[in-house]
């Protein structure tokens, strides 16, 4: 892939991704949704294979979310932006280099894993005083690392499943707009594909003149032959 072209996918990528990061941030009632989406948008390069794009994006991302949203923004830094890098990282990067099945998921799996209690425990020793228990079904229940370490992983999980699967489609729909904008310039090339082809509105016009131009050149044919008869004709008689 052009140097040129890697850019500008990062430049979008990281657009959209700081759109959201932004979102999560003061709208509190979708914060979850748009860390998500950011995670998505950041992995937009990784799509076409390219590491370098994704570094880009998620930097320049991390940098102009953290300059907006000072602390607010770590949540995007340390886990939605990050492990969407990481996660690309060994499936496409390490998964390749291990034959075996259970050597490959079970290393990807652990690394993985290990990424995530990381985050939580530096969740845990930087802000454990924001969340140190919660109240369920009338009782008071103290938070502790352990607890939030082991009820997390099912989470994680189903987390990492859900972008896996998303990733997967994500790809299948930059590739096509890819495969169009790079193969033509012209709107209609981007609109219109083989099957739904544009409809040429002068098409029967065309082809009305082309049929009437045909018939005119076989009238002055036909004239011309006739002519040519006549004076045959008369130089017959003469003789």
């Amino acid at each position: 892939m052009k140097k040129s072209y890697v850019i500008a996918l990062s430049g979008i990528s990281c657009a959209l991704a700081l759109i959201c990061v932004v979102g999560s941030i003061f709208v509190e009632f979708m914060n979850l949704t748009f860390a998500v989406l950011a995670a998505i948008f950041v992995s937009m390069p990784l799509t076409q294979k390219s590491w370098v794009g994704g570094i880009l994006s998620y930097i320049s991302t991390s940098i102009f979310a953290f300059l907006i949203g000072n602390i607010n923004a770590l949540p995007f830094i340390l886990f939605f932006g990050a492990y969407a890098i990481i996660q690309w990282s060994i499936e496409e990067k390490l998964y390749p280099l291990l034959k075996n099945k259970i050597a490959k998921y079970s290393v990807g799996y652990a690394l993985k894993l290990a990424y995530f209690e990381a985050v939580i425990a530096i969740y845990w020793f930087l802000f454990n005083t924001l969340i140190p228990s919660f109240v369920l079904f009338g009782k008071t229940i103290k938070l502790t690392y352990l607890i939030i370490a082991l009820a997390g992983i099912p989470i994680f999980l189903l987390y990492d499943l859900m972008m896996h699967l998303v990733f997967k489609n994500f790809t299948f729909l930059i590739n096509r707009v890819v495969r169009k904008t790079t193969r033509t310039t012209t709107p209609d090339d981007i609109i219109y594909d083989e099957q739904n082809k544009k409809q040429n509105v002068f098409e029967e016009f065309e082809n009305e003149n082309i049929f009437e131009s045909s018939e005119i050149k076989q009238d002055e044919k036909s004239d011309s032959l006739n002519v040519d008869n006549d004076k045959n004709d008369n130089e017959d008689k003469h003789c």
